[in-house]
């Protein structure tokens, strides 16, 4: 086991709905269950990140719901950069809208725009997502690609269903100069929360959302004879190890397998879902101004809403520290078992 020396990614879900049922989502997108129309105010957003900038985060990544159904996304990017001093923001979407908006939100501040696009199929898309349109999507990522700004591709990479893929979405990333190919494993554990659009998939496959894992280690090694280097990655320190593999075009694949470890901590002691997908990647805000350790629970959500005002600012200030001394003292845990039964629970750091 291994200490943890540094600060988590800092990740804000700024609305609580994106109009699609990827049935690998659920309603509330990356946050823990959130009320449909709820967005976040950026006037707290701001306050919020100052107070993590200060504390020596230095990048936000800007999800949802889906940031490009968010009114005032160019404001948030560009106070964000001005008056928070964040020097990367990432912007993660996969709605046509923000290929439209590419051009300002690059004025604005944006540093990479991270685009969902998990098959090149339109009956496949829409089968997936719920909405026919995925030439729209393919047509936002060349407009965000058209701004200069680097772009990089996530795909969510789900057995016998988009797997045979990978080779077309390598060629159609390297053709349009895509910076990042991210392939992701299922968050196969993701349907044990309070919502989930699992069940899109039981009506429409058959299946669960476990059964759709693929090993992305094999896809590696299908890949690293033809890179022209490898090496190993971990998103801010603390998320999982990850094979990234450059091509000879340029193009970044990036293999993000929960299977190549996780950390965890403190608010992972005697869980009944532990070791799960996600641990303790990331810091997340809520659209509804709770931070969120992971993405499975919500009993130990802290609730920000009430220490927005200047009475309550040494309130938020010890928040903040007491949550992000959880990754403080996280510790990694090398290899995930075939069972959690094979495991007792954490009971402290081993």
């Amino acid at each position: 086991m291994t200490a943890a020396t540094q600060l988590p990614q800092f990740r804000v879900t700024l609305n609580s709905r994106c109009g699609r049922a990827c049935f690998f989502c659920r309603p509330s997108g990356e946050a823990i269950s959130t009320a449909a129309g709820t967005e976040i105010d950026v006037g707290d957003l701001i306050r919020v990140a100052k107070a993590l900038r200060q504390r020596g985060i230095s990048s936000i990544k800007l999800t949802g719901g889906d940031p490009a159904l968010y009114d005032p996304l160019e404001e948030a990017v560009s106070r964000l950069r001005d008056e928070a001093g964040y020097a990367d923001i990432e912007l993660i979407s996969r709605h046509p809208q923000i290929g439209e908006r590419a051009p300002a939100l690059a004025e604005a501040g944006v540093t990479l725009f991270n685009m969902s696009v998990d098959t090149l199929v339109p009956e496949l898309h829409k089968e997936i997502c719920g909405v026919d349109d995925l030439s729209l999507v393919l047509k936002a990522l060349d407009q965000c690609a058209a701004t200069a700004v680097p772009v990089k591709v996530n795909t969510v990479v789900m057995g016998g269903i988009n797997d045979a893929e990978i080779p077309d979405l390598v060629a159609y990333c390297e053709a349009r100069g895509i910076r990042q190919l991210k392939l992701l494993d299922v968050i196969k554990d993701l349907d044990e929360g309070t919502e989930s659009f699992a069940r899109r998939l039981v009506i429409k496959r058959g299946s669960e959302l476990r059964e759709l894992y693929a090993p992305l280690e094999e896809i590696a090694e299908r890949y690293r004879g033809l890179a022209v280097n490898s090496e190993v990655r971990r998103q801010g320190g603390l998320g999982h190890p990850m094979t990234v593999l450059t091509m000879p075009s340029g193009l970044e694949m990036v293999l993000k397998d929960s299977r190549a470890g996780a950390w965890y901590g403190s608010v992972c002691k005697s869980c009944p879902l532990f070791p799960c997908h996600d641990a303790l990647m990331a810091l997340r805000l809520t659209a509804d101004m709770r931070l969120q350790f992971c993405l499975l629970r919500e009993d130990n959500a802290v609730d920000l809403s009430g220490l927005m005002g200047q009475p309550a600012a040494a309130r938020l200030e010890s928040t903040l520290d007491e949550a992000l001394s959880v990754y403080a003292g996280a510790w990694f845990r090398a290899e995930e078992p075939a069972s959690r039964a094979a495991l007792p629970l954490v009971q402290g750091q081993p």
